[in-house]
């Protein structure tokens, strides 16, 4: 989620709620993948860099003796340790910060796991300052959701989304929109460049079955797209959504698309 080094640290408020509940789930596959690949055996320290409401921590919170989660938002933390005390998780702790915080007096860590998150950060950075903090034979995981790199066509129910939400926040590049990436940019063209070696990709594809309801969430969950950025606006907003959506897909169960998991693991060796 949201390390924001080069936004408002503000972009998030009021999106937690709706992060916790409407985005997509991570597959089951991501606690076997990162305990398989780092041979995690309940020792050593997790920290989940820019953790949102936890989606990451708390899943591999038994996979470590304790861990340590960390984002600038107190939204996010706080629905996350909401989340782990209702699941009688007590072995992470939460606390403020992110990528620029990164010191020595945070301890060593077995693994270091940045959800939806590393994209905010100044990459090359944060990954120099991690390479310090990891024990030796540990490693870091970047791991995310998102579109495929070679995505399906567009439903229509998703084109007539597009263009509701495009009248509200401006024509601009929407994150479900396949709008290519140079391979400097890639994450794991940062991963290469760093101390980090061994880097290990994975891919999945999973699929994901939506409401009106559980999209209007998912859309509140999204910095650019949130209640407080809509204001006043929001009654409206979510009587075009609807009216949008049931215009092409009467059902109002919206189909397609399956969004794709995707990790980067790579070791200090």
């Amino acid at each position: 989620m949201s390390e924001i080094e080069k936004y408002d640290l503000s972009i998030y408020e009021g999106t937690a709620w709706y992060y916790s509940r409407f985005r997509p789930k991570y597959p089951p596959s991501l606690v076997s993948l990162l305990r398989e690949n780092f041979r995690l055996d309940g020792t050593g320290r997790l920290l989940d860099l820019g953790c949102g409401p936890g989606p990451v921590a708390i899943a591999l919170a038994h996979l470590f003796e304790e861990g340590l989660a960390m984002d600038p938002d107190e939204g996010m933390r706080a629905e996350g340790e909401r989340i782990a005390r209702e699941r009688g998780i007590s072995n992470l702790e939460w606390r403020f910060g992110g990528s620029k915080d990164l010191s020595p007096a945070l301890g060593q860590f077995r693994l270091v796991t940045m959800g939806n998150s590393f994209h905010w950060m100044d990459r090359a950075r944060t990954l120099e300052a991690l390479y310090d903090l990891v024990t030796d034979g540990g490693g870091i995981a970047v791991v995310g959701e998102g579109a495929p790199i070679d995505p399906p066509p567009m439903t229509p129910w998703r084109a007539a989304i597009n263009a509701v939400v495009k009248r509200y926040v401006g024509d601009r590049p929407l994150p479900w929109e396949n709008q290519g990436v140079r391979p400097a940019d890639l994450h794991q063209t940062y991963i290469e460049r760093s101390r980090f070696r061994d880097l290990i990709s994975y891919s999945e594809s999973f699929d994901v079955e939506w409401t009106i309801d559980s999209m209007i969430g998912n859309l509140y969950s999204m910095s650019f797209c949130s209640r407080r950025v809509l204001g006043d606006r929001v009654e409206a907003f979510e009587r075009g959504i609807r009216a949008a959506i049931l215009a092409v897909e009467p059902s109002g169960i919206l189909k397609g698309e399956p969004p794709e998991f995707f990790a980067y693991m790579a070791w200090k060796r």
